[in-house]
């Protein structure tokens, strides 16, 4: 029997968006665990299917939970024949039917080589591609030449890495009930991770400093004039007491090459010290909200050597520890969290009933 023809989306939906972005190789972050990322993605690939154009998808390792198996580590998606992907296969993965290679690549993960593959029947496929960045951007930028189209990847926040800037250069945030106590208060909690991920580029002295000593792992200090004071002893109990040069000049920037956590900012908060950080990018911020905007409340800076682009929010109200929370009130209280941002439930804009995890749309 025939299936009835797709819907057409009413308004510009997430991919819109991205085309409108001009981004080609686009992650879509979970911000938690069961943030619906499997279904932004398979929304995404549907509508590319719909449209009849060239895509290709892969996903980074997951971290398993304590009840997860590695299989539900990896993100199993729903894929139309000629889809180009790259995954990682098992020896006893490699007889199977459905997948047919293109490519061997020279990356290796724990499941096997990466390979890249044409679908060349319709069905459910275990995607996972490498952990490395660097090995990340190598293959989605070979994803892209292979396809000849947008290249999409999916992830947790986990192993957020993957979505640095010249990894990708998109970011679709997702996020579900889940993030925190209740609906409300994971769409207040999405306006930080905003704030953190759209921080302003450090200036340009700031900037050659770390591309300079960032390999070799050292904080640098400077001062007003981006002039180098020293370095920042590693270990310190309280880093304040080192914010001076020798000459007793103060500290105006610490260029931090592995980023920042809640150890290096308490004692910073806690002091009237205040000056500029600049880490590699967002996705090295790891601090809590609450130093966050402590720090900047109290004239503070971050800033990032490499800038996201965060393209859209994509809204699941799929509740895994709670109860659901209604799509259209979940989807409108992040938009007026986030009000800078184009905000999608991508099941709602596209009419789909009732929400499946996999849809067998090219039948």
């Amino acid at each position: 029997m025939p299936s009835e023809p797709l819907k057409q989306p009413q308004g510009p939906v997430l991919l819109d968006r991205i085309v409108k972005s001009e981004c080609q190789r686009v992650a879509v972050l979970g911000l938690h665990a069961h943030a619906g990322t499997r279904t932004v993605l398979a929304s995404l690939v549907r509508e590319l299917h719909r449209r009849q154009w060239p895509f290709a998808v892969t996903s980074a390792p997951r971290t398993p939970l304590e009840s997860e198996s590695e299989a539900e580590a990896t993100t199993r998606l729903a894929v139309p024949a000629g889809t180009v992907l790259a995954t990682a296969r098992s020896p006893e993965q490699e007889g199977e039917a459905g997948l047919e290679l293109m490519e061997m690549t020279d990356v290796e993960t724990g499941r096997g080589p990466v390979g890249i593959y044409r679908v060349a029947e319709g069905g459910e496929v275990d995607v996972q591609g490498p952990d490395e960045p660097e090995a990340m951007e190598v293959l989605l930028r070979r994803l892209g030449t292979v396809s000849g189209g947008l290249v999409f990847v999916d992830g947790s926040w986990e192993r957020r890495a993957f979505a640095a800037p010249g990894v990708t250069d998109g970011l679709v945030l997702a996020l579900a009930p889940g993030l925190s106590a209740t609906p409300e208060r994971s769409a207040a909690a999405v306006r930080y991770l905003v704030e953190m991920f759209t921080v302003e580029p450090c200036d340009e002295a700031a900037r050659v400093v770390w591309e300079e000593t960032a390999s070799g792992g050292a904080a640098v200090l400077l001062d007003d004039r981006g002039r180098p004071l020293g370095l920042l002893p590693p270990g310190l109990a309280d880093p304040v007491q080192a914010m001076r040069g020798a000459d007793g000049t103060p500290v105006a920037t610490v260029v931090l090459p592995h980023g920042l956590n809640d150890e290096f900012m308490v004692s910073l908060v806690r002091s009237k010290f205040r000056c500029q950080l600049v880490v590699r990018d967002a996705t090295r911020i790891n601090i809590a909200p609450i130093y966050f905007k402590a720090w900047f409340k109290g004239g503070g800076k971050i800033r990032v050597v490499r800038r996201t682009h965060v393209v859209a929010v994509a809204t699941n109200p799929m509740n895994q520890s709670g109860p659901d929370a209604d799509p259209p009130k979940f989807r409108q209280a992040v938009a007026e969290a986030v009000p800078g941002l184009p905000v999608h439930d991508v099941v709602l804009e596209t009419g789909e009933e009732p929400r499946k995890p996999i849809w067998k749309f090219w039948e």
